[in-house]
């Protein structure tokens, strides 16, 4: 008894430094439980447990076997889906075949917003880029000049001294040079597309569309007012922009022989041909022959 007392104090803490090593070693040695299933945790929510899966889990397997056999799509078995999910969370416990399910319109509209059109009347570009010769755009908008056929942006013309000359980047650069960084104004005639309109545009008081075919960079288009043939017809007689080589297609081709004809052997005041007659090129220095001598004025 003398004995127990005395191991008091060293017995209590042992037991208890032993029960504490015990508890631990169960902890992380221990299989960690199984995570609930979506009966379970459903019945969790509601407040009674499902002992068994509801009836249309069961008639959920055909509908997708049936799905997938019509859309030919391949849907994965729970054994053939690949866990990816991070370390310590672990998957939802899945049962049955998967189901593919459509998005969400909203997702669908962030994705792809709607494209509003275009309204009638008049608006203003802000500082718009000059796409070639007859567009210009802005971030969320392209403007096709109306009534003329511009020349694209890689066309070429052919040049007064022959061969061929960037006219359709020179045009562009013409019309850069007109826009600048000002407000152009426009008024829609017609959609094209998705925030594609047709419009007459003009920078303060110079129609775009008119200023193109004055200067031979564009042409009028079939739908054009009559101003435009006129305007057209003057850049051509002037020999503007893409006109400038116009009147090389007006000349008479080339004989087809350009073989000299035969010349007559005797002609009328030919000298005879004795030796005595040399022609003398004018650079040539005087010589001093009695031929000379006869030719020259007497010394005064």
């Amino acid at each position: 008894m003398g004995l127990l007392k005395q191991l008091r104090p060293v017995l209590i803490p042992a037991i208890v430094l032993i029960a504490g090593a015990s508890l631990l070693a169960w902890l992380l040695l221990a299989e960690p439980p199984a995570p609930p299933s979506a009966q379970k945790v459903a019945s969790a929510d509601t407040g009674h447990e499902a002992s068994s899966p509801p009836p249309t889990r069961k008639t959920a397997a055909p509908q997708a076997d049936s799905q997938s056999e019509t859309t030919g799509s391949h849907i994965p078995l729970p054994s053939e889906i690949r866990d990816v999910s991070p370390e310590g969370i672990s998957p939802p416990d899945v049962t049955g075949r998967l189901t593919r399910i459509r998005p969400s319109q909203r997702l669908l509209d962030l994705i792809n917003p709607p494209v509003e059109p275009v309204p009638d009347g008049e608006f203003e570009l802000r500082r718009p880029q000059v796409i070639d010769a007859g567009t210009l755009g802005t971030e969320d908008l392209v403007v096709r000049i109306a009534h003329v056929n511009a020349l694209k942006a890689d066309e070429t013309c052919v040049s007064r001294v022959g061969g061929t000359w960037p006219c359709g980047a020179r045009a562009r650069t013409a019309l850069r040079g007109l826009v600048r960084m000002f407000t152009v104004v426009c008024q829609k005639t017609e959609d094209l597309g998705p925030r594609q309109i047709a419009a007459t545009c003009t920078r303060r008081k110079i129609d775009i569309g008119e200023w193109l075919v004055r200067y031979g960079w564009a042409a009028p288009a079939a739908t054009a007012p009559e101003p435009y043939a006129a305007l057209a017809q003057e850049a051509k007689k002037h020999k503007r922009g893409k006109w400038q080589a116009e009147w090389l297609k007006d000349l008479p081709e080339p004989a087809a022989d350009l073989s000299l004809p035969d010349l007559p052997s005797g002609l009328p005041g030919d000298l005879p041909d004795d030796g005595s007659n040399i022609l003398v090129s004018p650079q040539d220095p005087p010589s001093t022959g009695p031929g000379l001598r006869e030719t020259l004025p007497p010394n005064g």
